[in-house]
């Protein structure tokens, strides 16, 4: 009776055991369908972690029914923002349909996303919610997914200049930039291009781009540009941005990304010279004459000038003969002025116009640095016939006179001994 009764136990235990299997959802399986009053969803994985930029990530999710029952219809929806775009063949919504819950824990199901994080995504931790609803209202819970892009990523690393200290009104100055990846990916086919603010341009074609080749994570290189800055830019910090193009190792698509990263050009402050005015004795310059210009040099800077001086360029083609090609001005603090005189004999076969002189203005800033400055000052040559033969009219018409008064005294004089 015992034996019989123990058969009978064994033999039901059995039978339930195979009917639980039967009707329990498969650990581990796809997402399917979870029944019950209470949904449990709990973040598993993200593949890959960290995600990277341009490229696919698994999303996985366990969800678990805690309490045994039924529902119709269970529904998600994932809600993922910037940088994450549904581009992988997925959708946000999901519909798991209607079937039996469980009440055990350890039975779960697994809910899958894929997306693709967007080509131009920073590093960064960023959230996604994942919304479900079993029959009784949308819940919603955020999970962070992590992105640390496998590309290139570049920053200033350093900036000389040559010269040291950049002014206003230089021409051919040297900027070496130091272009750092600090990225996680090697750039291949780097090029730089240097957009300048206004006040300065290139010194010649291309001077304001660098080929730099590659650039392994982790390294640097140094990309030159050669400048002009212009009289009118004043002392302070320029904005300045660095075009940088380049082909990510780990881009599939092998196409060239492009990456703008700022520079700041420091103008500092400096003595500036120019030539306020030119006036000239004689006043009226002809062939074969001597002359003294004298030239009125101004620091419109905003730092005194020491040493200040001018010379000349003489042009061979140009008809002067310069006794005194430079002359010695002084100190000249911010707004003063001074005189420079320049002697030169013009030659017998120059032909009238206005001469171009160029004259150079030299000085020493309060750091010991010369500081130089190239001008131009106008000479005009008159024509020398146009002013001889008015003396000469003078001369022959004070003449003509004088013979005019002779002969009419002489007439006067003549006429009257006849009538005697």
């Amino acid at each position: 009776m015992k034996s019989r009764l123990l058969t009978q136990v064994i033999v039901s235990g059995i039978v339930l055991v195979i009917i639980s299997m039967l009707a329990a959802p498969v650990f581990g399986a796809p997402l399917t369908g979870v029944q019950g009053s209470r949904v449990q969803v709990n973040f598993m994985s993200q593949d890959p972690d960290p995600a990277d930029a341009g490229k696919d990530l698994d999303l996985r999710w366990q969800v678990v029914n805690t309490v045994s029952g039924s529902v119709d219809s269970l529904s998600f929806r994932l809600d993922a923002g910037y940088p994450f775009l549904f581009e992988a063949g997925d959708s946000p919504y999901k519909e798991l349909g209607a079937s039996a819950g469980t009440n055990e824990d350890k039975t779960f199901y697994i809910l899958h996303y894929k997306l693709r994080a967007a080509d131009n995504a920073v590093k960064g931790t960023y959230n996604v919610t994942l919304n479900w609803n079993f029959g009784s209202g949308w819940i919603k819970q955020e999970f962070p997914v992590y992105l640390d892009p496998k590309r290139a990523d570049f920053v200033v690393g350093s900036l000389t200049t040559s010269p040291e200290k950049l002014i206003a009104d230089t021409d051919d100055a040297k900027l070496s930039v130091g272009i750092d990846n600090i990225g996680k990916g090697n750039a291949e086919n780097v090029k730089v291009k240097l957009l300048m603010p206004e006040g300065f341009k290139a010194t010649y074609s291309y001077s304001d781009e660098d080929s730099l080749g590659i650039i392994e994570k982790g390294a640097s290189k140094q990309a030159d540009f050669y400048v002009d800055i212009g009289e009118d830019v004043t002392e302070g910090e320029y904005d300045a941005t660095l075009e940088v193009s380049y082909k990510d190792e780990n881009d599939d698509s092998n196409k060239y990304k492009t990456q703008n990263i700022g520079l700041k050009i420091p103008v500092k402050p400096a003595p500036f010279l120019i030539v306020d005015s030119v006036k000239s004795t004689p006043g009226n310059i002809v062939p074969g004459t001597e002359a003294v210009v004298l030239v009125t040099v101004k620091n419109t800077g905003n730092e005194k000038a020491e040493s200040v001086s001018l010379r000349v360029f003489k042009d061979a083609a140009q008809p002067f003969d310069f006794s005194e090609k430079s002359d010695f001005i002084g100190k000249l603090d911010s707004g003063d002025s001074g005189e420079a005189a320049i002697k030169f004999t013009v030659e017998k076969n120059a032909v009238p116009k206005k001469y171009l002189v160029d004259v150079e203005l030299r000085g020493i800033d309060d750091k010991q640095n010369v500081v130089i400055f190239r001008r131009t000052i106008t000479i005009t040559v008159n024509d020398g016939s146009s002013a001889f033969p008015l003396k000469t009219v003078g001369v022959l018409g004070g003449l003509a006179a004088v013979v005019g008064v002779a002969g009419l005294t002489y007439y006067r004089r003549n006429g009257r001994n006849k009538r005697l």
